[in-house]
């Protein structure tokens, strides 16, 4: 057996691990070598692989968009006043957090928060005013009174006549009429009463007494007491009073129950 033949000078003895085996190619100088990782670091990202492998380079998850934020701007579209203010703020805080997105809408939701909270001050505020103001009150007591007079239909003036079916006049079947031509009454006084609570039937026919009788004897020409005509009114009661009636309607009529057919106003009769 002899002896092994030492390496050429300054050559190096084949490493029996690295050599190739029998059949096998080894990569060609130059040729791009296989992604080998180092012990310990990440795998490369393999984009074949059907989980993607790892992310590549400053890869982020995606954000979820806040729902305290989306609160804050739908409230604030409502015109909820404070509600979008705090749901805002606490939206503004909350996205501070990396994982959620929003901030815009939270944003968005304190400033349409504060609009609507500047609004409501302002109603409040002119509410208030015009709830403290005599002439507004009267203004619309006034203007609603006028319309449920209408809309009854004893919307009379002084110097007017009427029908009326029966023996009394009952509101809803009082109709307009020529005083020229026969018709059963003659509005003679129109006055209202004094606001405030309703003083009750004696208190209307008390107002009656005090108010139609002296505008009776002015306007027919005669005292009350000796005419041959009969006096009566029309007022509120107390399902009408909390409406905003508060008129006194006085008429005069034949006392007999007989049509009229003229006017009374300075007949004497």
């Amino acid at each position: 057996m002899s002896a092994p033949t030492p390496p050429p000078s300054g050559g190096s003895a084949p490493d029996q691990y690295t050599t190739p085996d029998a059949g096998s190619t080894a990569p060609a100088p130059g040729s791009p070598q296989p992604p080998y990782a180092e012990p310990g670091a990440p795998a490369p990202y393999d984009a074949s692989s059907p989980y993607g492998g790892q992310p590549p380079y400053g890869y982020a998850p995606p954000r979820k968009t806040d729902g305290v934020s989306i609160a804050a701007l739908v409230t604030g579209i409502l015109g909820m006043a404070l509600i979008p203010l705090g749901l805002g703020i606490a939206g503004v805080v909350r996205t501070k957090d990396p994982a959620r997105s929003g901030r815009g809408l939270a944003i968005a939701g304190i400033v349409l928060g504060a609009l609507s909270t500047i609004g409501w001050i302002v109603v409040v505020a002119l509410v208030g005013f015009l709830a403290s103001n005599d002439d507004f009150q009267d203004a619309v007591q006034q203007s609603y009174q006028e319309s449920y007079q209408e809309g009854a239909g004893l919307d009379y003036e002084v110097g007017e006549c009427f029908d009326y079916p029966g023996d009394s006049a009952t509101v809803g079947d009082i109709t307009p009429a020529d005083c020229t031509a026969p018709h059963a009454a003659e509005v003679f006084s129109v006055s209202q009463l004094p606001g405030g609570d309703f003083p009750g039937d004696s208190g209307v026919e008390q107002a009656f007494s005090d108010t139609c009788a002296p505008a009776f004897e002015s306007y027919v020409g005669s005292d009350p007491a000796e005419t041959t005509l009969a006096a009566y009114y029309i007022g509120p009661d107390e399902v009408s009073w909390t409406l905003g009636d508060r008129q006194l309607l006085c008429f005069a009529q034949a006392g007999d129950g007989s049509k009229l057919d003229a006017s009374v106003a300075g007949s004497g009769l």
